[in-house]
């Protein structure tokens, strides 16, 4: 055989062998995943609804998963840096993350974002915080129909907290001046705490943010609740209807889950959706989680579906508006 032929068929060989062993050591890495710990990056401050979301499924994913979940908290730009964060890192099954509405749509609409629904493989939303309309409790607005009254004879009058442009809340207020024709100034505000402030202290109308910020609010005597964002009336809120019952078309809520890098090998996707599939049916858990979280699984297909429905929300209000 001659010289150069000998040379092509070693340079075959060797690339035959170093192409059987990295399927091997892929194949193996897979069947041996988890090696070591699990970053959760959190897009949001340690200590908020998302972050006690993370450190409750890392608690008691104990059971399920043979290393542990790290949280790693990633805030700014409401979410932003977190979810892109999550989108560029390795897709090797040892960085996931949370999401959450509607700012993880919000900045794709603005054109901000560095991302899209696209770079993430979902994994399951967890929680969904319906949105609500608020006044003080002595306010004499007692109905929706009030608010809409009052605002037809002096429009331009009435004034309504939310946390600004990007947040759930903003959008409420949007889609309900849009519904009902009117026209409710918005009041920005720092977080869910600053509106609160503004609303209990007489300086707007009313507010525009979610259940869970405003329950114990309700409980004390403080505020009152007109009615909520949801398709149906909310089990533990019979008596408060939802703004579709009275005509006004208006669904919103902040939901939160988590999702990993798009190109996660499925085997290794699969692991960490039996985890959380079997972390979130835990009994333990689901006490732990009662009255702290306000549960509403979605599983990859479905949260899929809602993130591409709220989207196209967003990408109409952000194509109106003139920010």
């Amino acid at each position: 055989m001659k010289k150069t032929s000998k040379i092509v068929v070693f340079l075959l060989v060797l690339v035959l062998t170093v192409s059987s062993l990295w399927a091997a050591g892929k194949k193996e890495t897979a069947a041996n995943y988890p090696t070591k710990p699990v970053t959760i990056i959190v897009a949001s401050k340690a200590g908020g609804g998302t972050d006690t979301m993370a450190r409750l499924f890392a608690k008691y994913a104990k059971k399920y998963f043979p290393q542990p979940f790290v949280v790693v908290d990633k805030p700014g730009a409401g979410g932003q840096l977190g979810f892109e964060a999550l989108a560029k890192a390795k897709p090797d099954g040892y960085t996931i993350g949370t999401l959450f509405t509607p700012h993880v749509t919000a900045h794709i609409s603005s054109g901000r974002a560095k991302y899209t629904l696209n770079s993430f493989r979902l994994l399951v939303n967890v929680v969904t915080d319906p949105g609500v309309l608020v006044v003080k409790s002595d306010s004499p607005f007692k109905t929706i129909n009030d608010i809409i009254a009052a605002e037809k004879k002096n429009p331009g009058s009435l004034t309504g907290a939310t946390t600004g442009p990007g947040g759930d809340d903003f959008f409420a207020l949007t889609k309900f001046n849009a519904a009902a024709g009117i026209h409710i100034k918005e009041v920005p505000a720092k977080g869910s705490a600053g509106e609160k402030t503004e609303v209990l202290g007489g300086h707007v109308d009313m507010a525009f943010m979610n259940v869970s910020q405003v329950e114990s609010n309700v409980k004390a005597g403080e505020l009152r609740m007109l009615a909520v964002m949801t398709d149906k009336r909310l089990p533990y809120l019979p008596n408060v209807p939802t703004f579709k019952e009275l005509g006004i078309n208006i669904v919103s809520d902040s939901s939160r889950g988590f999702a990993a890098p798009a190109g996660i090998p499925d085997a290794i996707y699969n692991k960490l959706l039996d985890t959380f599939k079997k972390t979130l049916n835990d009994p333990d858990f689901r006490k732990a989680a009662k009255g702290v979280l306000l549960l509403n699984i979605m599983w990859p297909k479905e949260y899929r579906a809602y993130l591409e429905g709220l989207l196209k929300t967003t990408n109409e209000i952000y194509a109106k508006s003139p920010w």
